[in-house]
């Protein structure tokens, strides 16, 4: 397994993906700082910085497409996807300047499916009425068959605000095209360029940290600060660490699945490491106040779960697992496990018995 691990795993900072991630975290800025209050993660200043400035230096005009192509979900990515694709597939580090040169040149029509895709992730099944993933890779470049397909699917509440914007975009490709490439120029010439280099030294000292602890102990590091299964790593998959996310901890397979990339926050250890007993208990109850991760515990107790058993079981929507799932995973109690093509969620019941255990003993004093 450590030979497989540190074969195929390499950490990196890629500038095209962190530009990327911060047209997505400006434009979702409220929703960000809601998940990290309730999380009791309190955001790096200097981050909490460049927010403000770039909102300052962006037009209002600028802002307003930010938020049509970027503010739907924090937690779902919708017609971004497009670019994190266009990002992910090339296995090769990208500057900023290369990666928006290189999206000029590609059709129009490959963001649009990325962008489709990226809404209705989670409803696959329902968007492809019955008709099995063959036929996904069929309507890749045909736009009117995209539209109709959107026309009928419901996506989740929560990016449902996503479907005006995004039959507008696959009407009018080309148009659309116009617009994120302007907006992306204009993004990162007036908000990413001036914080470049010091994103990219706080990011690289990182990843040598990073690095450095993975190699201590690889499976250690996946299980514990990536929460994954180690087996998942069998084909390369580079871990960009970006300062700009804090935690993160987002696996993006390219298209054909032959590399993957790892979205991985600059402070993921400040979450998903070591942290005081007392922290812990307290996020402990916390995490079980809500009934609902109750019953995400109950149900994991019987057996795995990939993200949309658990939503149909709990009646909430794949977002609301992801949202209620990184309650467990900062306490340690679930680990991801690839089996069919799906990720499984699984409790780790060894780790409940021992925060049961660090509650008693935190209480009793003993």
């Amino acid at each position: 397994m450590k030979d497989m691990l540190t074969k195929n795993i390499t950490f990196a900072y890629n500038e095209a993906m962190e530009l990327i991630i911060a047209m997505g975290m400006v434009a979702c800025e409220e929703q960000m700082e809601e998940v990290a209050n309730e999380y009791k993660f309190e955001m790096d200043p200097l981050a909490l910085e460049f927010h403000n400035e770039a909102r300052e230096r962006l037009s209002p005009h600028t802002l307003r497409e930010l938020e049509f192509f970027f503010k739907y979900n924090f937690l779902h990515k919708a017609l971004d996807f497009g670019f994190y694709t266009s990002i992910c597939n090339c296995p090769k580090i990208q500057s900023a300047e290369e990666w928006i040169s290189k999206l000029d040149q590609t059709p129009a029509e490959d963001i649009m499916f990325g962008m489709v895709y990226g809404v209705y992730h989670d409803k696959m099944d329902e968007l492809l009425q019955g008709r099995n993933w063959d036929y996904w890779a069929e309507v890749k470049g045909d736009i009117p068959a995209l539209i109709e397909l959107v026309k009928v699917t419901e996506p989740q509440p929560e990016v449902a605000g996503a479907i005006g914007p995004l039959l507008e975009c696959l009407n009018h490709p080309p148009e659309a095209k116009q617009r994120y490439m302007q907006l992306i120029r204009q993004f990162y010439k007036d908000a990413y360029k001036p914080w470049a280099k010091r994103i990219k030294e706080l990011s690289e000292a990182s990843v040598l940290h990073y690095g450095d602890s993975f190699m201590v102990d690889p499976e250690r590091f996946i299980r514990e600060t990536n929460k994954s299964e180690p087996a998942i790593y069998d084909i390369p998959t580079t871990f960009h660490i970006s300062f700009l996310s804090q935690i993160n901890n987002h696996f993006i397979y390219s298209e054909g699945g032959t590399y993957a990339w790892v979205l991985f926050g600059i402070h993921n250890d400040r979450v998903f490491g070591p942290a005081a007993d007392r922290e812990k208990v307290e996020l402990f109850f916390k995490a079980l106040s809500d009934k609902r991760r109750m019953d995400f515990v109950s149900l994991l107790r019987e057996r795995p779960c990939y993200g949309a058993e658990l939503a149909a079981e709990l009646g909430i929507t794949p977002a609301a697992v992801n949202y209620h799932a990184n309650f467990l995973f900062f306490l340690d109690l679930l680990e991801m496990k690839r089996s069919d093509h799906r990720m499984y969620y699984h409790l780790k019941t060894d780790r409940l018995r021992e925060l049961l255990a660090l509650t008693s003993k935190v209480l009793l004093d003993e």
